[in-house]
């Protein structure tokens, strides 16, 4: 029997989750206006300052077709403007985590282990090929992306077969999506308004087909080169190489971080990461500097927008830094 090629697959597979009636909420217009860095930060401000509480119990709800609660707190990025693209620098000593490639369960629910015992929250950038069928290796995947969200993290479309979007033409790009938003609505019962372009591969035709589909690209400034080395002491080493480099030559001094949670060496990497920062802050502090800030949300890289809130995060860190600086030094 001949191989159906994987655009008559994806097509067909596009068009029965269609006539199912599996895209929930597929009525809702798709398309959006660009909007200017001015116009986004008017638009995110309110939100930034003054966030929802988090429930991530509300997409759960709605997966399983139950009356949801109070809104969630925004875990797919639904209030920003879609045709953004957050590159993921910044001038502030600023740090987001980010994960791509996932869900493993070999290696995600110890990641979602792990940030909870450092209190971190980060954005997941999924591919959707590892779940949304029956079999029981792709239920479990679906419910590891459900745990994603309940621990109240991000999350994102990495797509479906993490193809680069810009060697794709019009109708392939808009199947690999209709798959993958179909797999992760259906997952957690929210639509993913943020999305991670496969190798960060962006055009004025992708951005434009992105934008119409309502979503946001998240980028990233800082990489740690986790899946071209073999050891957290890599990771590690090359997290700063990049963050030095960048402070001398762009002035950004943090940025969104990306790492893979695919990689058993990226997981032992995040705590040495993170004691690495908070032992720089020891020093920052001695000069009275900007210290590093580990923050939850993509929105405090929009470009033009400076969130006031990241001065009154500087005064709470800079008195657990002196506590926790003090108790270093007793050790």
């Amino acid at each position: 029997m001949p191989m159906v090629p994987w655009r008559v697959r994806l097509s067909c597979f596009v068009l029965v989750l269609v006539a199912g009636g599996s895209l929930a909420g597929a009525a809702r217009p798709r398309s959006a206006p660009v909007v200017e860095p001015i116009q986004v930060a008017a638009h995110v401000s309110r939100t930034l300052e003054d966030p929802s509480p988090i429930d991530p119990s509300f997409a759960l709800e709605v997966a399983h077709g139950l009356e949801p609660g109070p809104p969630p707190h925004d875990v797919t990025g639904e209030r920003y403007p879609s045709g953004l693209t957050i590159d993921g620098s910044t001038k502030r000593r600023t740090i987001l985590f980010s994960f791509d490639d996932g869900p493993s369960r070999r290696t995600t629910p110890a990641l979602l282990d792990l940030l909870d015992q450092l209190d971190l929250r980060a954005v997941f950038f999924v591919k959707t090929e590892s779940f949304g069928r029956g079999n029981p290796w792709e239920r479990e995947h679906r419910e590891i992306v459900r745990e994603i969200v309940s621990r109240g993290h991000m999350i994102g479309n990495h797509t479906e077969t993490h193809r680069q979007l810009p060697l794709l033409n019009n109708a392939e790009i808009d199947a690999e999506l209709a798959v993958s938003e179909a797999k992760i609505e259906n997952a957690i019962g929210l639509r993913p308004r943020l999305i991670r372009p496969p190798g960060g591969a962006l055009s004025t035709r992708v951005r434009e087909l992105l934008a119409a589909r309502g979503y946001t690209s998240v980028l990233w400034s800082v990489y740690t080169g986790d899946l071209e080395v073999d050891t957290a002491d890599d990771v590690v080493r090359t997290f700063f190489r990049v963050l030095r480099r960048r402070e001398r030559e762009t002035g950004d001094r943090g940025g969104i971080i990306l790492l893979h949670d695919t990689q058993l060496h990226s997981l032992e990497a995040v705590p040495r990461l993170v004691d690495a920062l908070r032992r720089r802050n020891c020093e920052l502090l001695e000069r009275n500097e900007e210290l590093y800030d580990i923050v939850d949300d993509v929105g405090y890289f929009i470009p033009g927008y400076e969130p006031a809130s990241l001065d009154d995060r500087q005064a709470d860190l800079e008195a657990r830094t002196r506590r926790d600086c003090a108790a270093l030094a007793l050790r």
